[in-house]
């Protein structure tokens, strides 16, 4: 079989939409997330990662593991998917293959997306000339908690009407979850099921008779509703016919909200947005909140709300009720819980300066694009107020207050109360961190912010506007003339914008500064937000051409977030001088970052250069051969959140799956490349040159056109 960008450890299959994993000793774990909303699982090439219900970090029903140099598989096979081994990694699915004297085994694994179990679908295949017993083990090591040393000393287990059942009693919020693990000899097969309660491994013996195939199947699933319920889903799955069935609507269900076809005339960009970005998105941010890097569980403020940008073309009902779900973590000042628990309410409140400014960011994204503007009267309510006085953050519960605004309401309260916090050349405070955490000690001013506020308030002019609120559109218009000016004039250094200034007025991100003498999202916000004015033009054009010498290494295929990291600085800016200089947020790519470069550049119609940068930030080009993997490192078919510019661990990858980049990436190339509707247009449009990437007409044209539209939107629904 012909593989497409093959680097000795796997490739894509023909239609992209599948990776073959062929040698499965890849330089760390290239993983799959396999997840339903509630219930999933982390699979990888060392093994399983682990499981998880209801919150997959503070409920981890199997032990998680991201040490890759020292990997300990959370639920552990003997059998099958132990030795010589390869792996097929699709949408909702992974498959595993081995031989071993004339037997096949492989072992289809995946999470239905109404039940709340992990299927191992296993054949057994003998061509050998006599019969042959197989045995299958599979031992997960149980925790039913946040970590196996705090929580696994008091999981009990039982078993019962040939299952075994599991329960922490002791778990604070989850002590009444039933886990269950179940052996099944499928219709047909002859053997037997044992359970070893002291080692929680279920064992699974059939006879493969020769030149015969053999099924079982090994489930292992959670649920809160008691035993009962662990019955009726353990007899459906012990059926091969509901396991097939299942497993191809399973395939189906993810197949319609990730595959799509864009034609941007590079074919790497092109397998990344017909399929894995927003498979990326989905699974690991939103439904599963998890990676081999991080057991998240959380929902961010900020972070999902970002992610679902992705989704408003495809999936709105998500976007909107994304949009109200984070509505009711406001407070009344107007800022926001950074993140919270669902399953407990309990959140932290802190006082970085950006994470409020999301909700009228996407809020206007969603009403531009959908033209629904039935979510602004939607009613959310604010959290009691409790100060953080002297501490930076506070873990708590903040219980609802019963007093409600609407969903405007909310988006206006936050940036009344981002314009209310400014320091002293009149530029947005940074408080603890703005998008970048690491920032947590400048408390001084932030100008990548101020661009932000400037972006939201043309959004807010036009959305006020819409509504007949001409009060509130003055306001803030005003604002953001006053804004636009003060930028100028404290933060262009003449070549480039200043990225930050501490409370003495002390600059970051200037050709004086001894570190960071440029940052990335400084220039590429200048572009995003400033576009509109014609006399920034120079400004504009002169700062991303600083951004692409000093931040873009083509050689190298690393788009910095800084230039030159921090190491020694005068000033303590936060964490981020706890990095190794050009890892991470310290000099390293920040792949969310890099892609608003190329945000940028669509925004000024540089498409050439737009895409330019996505083939740059391409995991495929990172890892189209052997070579380039094993810098490289991590998996192909994902992208990674940041990317090593350390001259001794230059182009390796980081942090991947659980990123906010691949929502982000997707988002930029919905936002400017059509997709291929007939196969007449895709032969079509193969014939253009690298121009066919064809920028899609701008929502907002007129903000008249839109209140026509909206009007007549409105009119037709009722």
């Amino acid at each position: 079989m012909n593989y497409k960008a093959y680097n000795g450890y796997g490739g894509f299959n023909i239609t992209g939409d599948e990776y073959e994993v062929l040698n499965t000793h890849t330089p760390v774990p290239w993983c799959n997330v396999l997840t339903n909303e509630r219930f999933g699982t982390l699979v990888s090439t060392y093994g399983t990662v682990y499981s998880f219900y209801k919150n997959a970090g503070e409920f981890k029903l199997t032990h998680w593991c991201n040490d890759w140099a020292d990997f300990k598989p959370g639920e552990q096979f003997r059998g099958i998917y132990d030795t010589g081994y390869n792996l097929t990694y699709g949408f909702g699915y992974a498959k595993v293959r081995e031989e071993h004297g004339n037997i096949e085994r492989s072992m289809d694994i995946f999470v239905p997306i109404d039940d709340d179990v992990k299927v191992h679908y296993i054949e057994v295949k003998n061509s050998r000339a006599i019969d042959k017993e197989v045995t299958i083990e599979y031992t997960p090591d149980m925790v039913m908690g946040v970590a196996k040393e705090k929580a696994s000393p008091y999981v009990l287990c039982k078993i019962e009407d040939e299952t075994m059942y599991f329960k922490n009693p002791y778990n604070e919020f989850f002590g009444n979850v039933t886990t269950y693990a179940k052996g099944v000899l499928l219709e047909g097969t002859e053997g037997a099921v044992e359970y070893d309660e002291e080692t929680h491994t279920v064992k699974v013996r059939c006879i493969a008779k020769k030149d015969e195939t053999r099924r079982v199947a090994i489930l292992f699933g959670a649920t809160e509703e008691g035993l009962e319920k662990a019955k009726q889903v353990i007899a459906k799955y012990s059926s091969e016919a509901n396991i097939v069935a299942e497993y191809e609507k399973t395939k189906a269900y993810w197949r319609s909200k990730v595959v799509r076809n864009f034609k941007t005339g590079n074919e790497y960009v092109d397998i990344l947005a017909n399929g894995w970005l927003m498979y990326q998105t989905l699974a690991s941010r939103l439904f599963a909140r998890t990676g081999l890097y991080q057991a998240g569980g959380a929902f961010g403020y900020r972070d999902q709300l970002q992610d679902t940008l992705a989704l408003i073309s495809s999936w709105p009902e998500r976007t909107r009720a994304q949009i109200i779900k984070h509505a009711h973590k406001q407070f009344e000042k107007g800022d926001v819980l950074h993140w919270w628990h669902e399953h407990n309410s309990r959140g932290i409140r802190t006082r970085f300066s950006d994470d409020y400014l999301w909700l009228p960011y996407v809020l206007s994204e969603y009403v531009f694009k959908t033209k629904d503007m039935t979510v602004l009267n939607e009613t959310a309510s604010f959290l009691e107020d409790k100060p953080l006085g002297e501490h930076k953050e506070l873990y708590d519960y903040f219980a609802p207050t019963g007093v409600y605004a609407t969903v405007y309401e909310h988006a206006v309260r936050a940036i009344k109360y981002g314009l209310s916090r400014k320091g002293r050349h009149g530029l947005l405070e940074i408080g603890d961190g703005d998008w970048n955490d690491g920032f947590s000690n400048i408390n001084g001013e932030s100008v990548w912010l101020t661009f932000f506020m400037i972006d939201i308030l043309d959004r807010f002019i036009k959305l006020s506007e819409m509504m007949g609120n001409e009060e509130d559109s003055k306001y803030f218009a005003n604002e953001r003339h006053i804004l636009k000016h003060t930028v100028i004039d404290y933060a262009w250094t003449g070549e480039y914008f200043a990225r930050a200034f501490y409370p003495d007025g002390t600059p970051i991100g200037t050709p004086d500064s001894p570190d960071c003498k440029i940052d990335l999202i400084s220039q590429a916000w200048a572009a995003i937000a400033l576009k509109g004015y014609i006399d920034c033009k120079e400004e504009i054009d002169l700062s991303l051409e600083s951004a692409e010498k000093y931040l873009v290494d083509r050689e190298h295929g690393v788009i910095k977030l800084l230039y030159p990291p921090f190491d020694s600085p005068k000033n303590n800016p936060g964490y981020i001088k706890a990095y190794v200089p050009g890892v991470r947020e310290n000099g390293g790519q920040y792949t969310h970052a890099a892609i608003w470069l190329a945000k940028a550049y669509f925004e000024i119609n540089k498409p050439e250069k737009a895409l330019d940068i996505l083939s740059i930030l391409n995991p495929i080009n990172h890892s189209s051969d052997k070579e380039k993997a094993e810098i490289y490192q991590v998996e192909p078919y994902v992208v990674a959140a940041d990317v090593y510019a350390n001259p001794d661990h230059v182009g390796r990858g980081g942090w991947t799956w659980y990123t906010g980049s691949s929502g982000w990436m997707y988002k930029v190339i919905e936002d400017n490349f059509n997709q291929v509707e007939t196969e007449t247009t895709e032969l079509k449009e193969e014939k253009k040159p690298v121009k066919r990437a064809t920028r899609k007409k701008k929502v907002e044209s007129t903000t008249e056109e839109i209140k026509e539209d909206l009007t007549t939107d409105v009119e037709n629904v009722e």
